[in-house]
């Protein structure tokens, strides 16, 4: 395994192309402006940011930073990525893949884009100011999405089209301000983690068309629309979920055999968790209710289960805006 220099003033893709560069070997860039798409072709190559100042500027010409195709074991690590015509990062037909550290931003497509890939770790990104923060799709499954940031883009912050983009496990991420929803989740067998969803324009989190998910300690604060809308999906278990001080519902479900458990639904411009007429089967034990207009929990389903749940009302004169200052309080602390 080789450690090999690289300036801005080398081509990289035909380095990495070339007999000089061999699988394991370590790429570590100078700092400076490269102005320049990068294919990945060779397995197990890193690239790797030396210092903070790495700066891959596409000038509104280009059209993707890095290509990755039909390879495994490669990194991108630490470097910033900005105003690509395309997406940020892409990683089609790989796996195993290592994506860490990296700030994307102005990107007019997608900040990150998985197609037909899996078991790659996506972990401690920020993206901003792109179409979709995350976008995975074709077939991507079992990838591990961990404490990234995606803010201000044009759709969904995190989402996946296609029904085979399973098993994905999101945790620790943060999705804020994005014009669609923090995650949109058209998959099977996902797990959302401890991911804190704040003032996004249309929702939290929309899960449509799907099964046996697990979202388990979500904090979903300031969303526009409803906080969380589950849409002909089957046995969903959400537990120990903060969802508090968005415009609508809390949690609006048109959804089958699901467990809603021990969360916490408060202040909510409309009604807490309600389930319409194509639910039923749901089961909703120990959760806590306060505040939400004009109920906390409307059951026009079939076959839904209520169970020790606390319903408190609203105190006299007492609105869900006059405590969303304080539960939105820590929303500026992760700007």
């Amino acid at each position: 395994m080789a450690v090999i220099t690289v300036t801005p003033l080398m081509d990289i893709t035909a380095l990495i192309a070339s007999d000089q560069v061999s699988p394991g070997d370590v790429l570590l860039l100078e700092e400076g402006v490269y102005f320049q798409t990068v294919i990945i072709n060779k397995n197990y190559i890193r690239i790797l940011a030396k210092g903070n100042s790495v700066v891959f500027d596409g000038k509104s010409t280009l059209i993707t930073a890095f290509m990755l195709s039909n390879v495994t074991g490669v990194e991108i690590d630490g470097i910033t990525i900005r105003y690509y015509r395309g997406n940020g990062i892409v990683i089609d037909s790989g796996n195993g893949n290592r994506i860490v550290k990296n700030k994307i931003y102005n990107t007019f497509n997608n900040g990150i884009f998985l197609e037909t890939s899996s078991a790659n770790l996506i972990w401690n990104n920020e993206i901003y100011n792109a179409n979709f923060g995350m976008l995975f799709t074709q077939g991507s499954a079992n990838n591990r999405i961990i404490e990234n940031k995606v803010k201000d883009c044009l759709m969904d912050g995190f989402a996946t089209f296609d029904d085979r983009d399973s098993n994905n496990v999101f945790v620790s991420n943060t999705a804020i301000r994005n014009e669609l929803n923090g995650f949109y989740l058209v998959s099977n067998n996902n797990l959302l983690l401890d991911n804190f969803i704040v003032n996004n324009a249309t929702g939290g989190i929309d899960m449509t068309q799907g099964n046996n998910s697990i979202a388990i300690g979500n904090i979903i604060k300031g969303t526009k629309f409803n906080a969380w809308f589950v849409f002909n999906y089957s046995n969903l278990f959400a537990g120990e979920n903060i969802i508090e001080c968005n415009s609508q519902d809390g949690i609006l479900v048109l959804g089958q055999n699901g467990t809603f458990q021990n969360n916490e639904i408060a202040y909510n411009g409309d009604t807490g968790i309600t389930f319409e007429t194509t639910s039923f089967g749901n089961l909703v034990l120990n959760n806590k209710l306060i505040c939400n207009i004009p109920n906390n929990i409307i059951n026009r389903g079939i076959d839904n289960v209520l169970i020790d749940n606390i319903d408190k009302l609203c105190e006299p004169c007492e609105t869900p805006d006059d405590n969303c200052d304080r539960c939105l309080s820590d929303v500026k602390n992760i700007e």
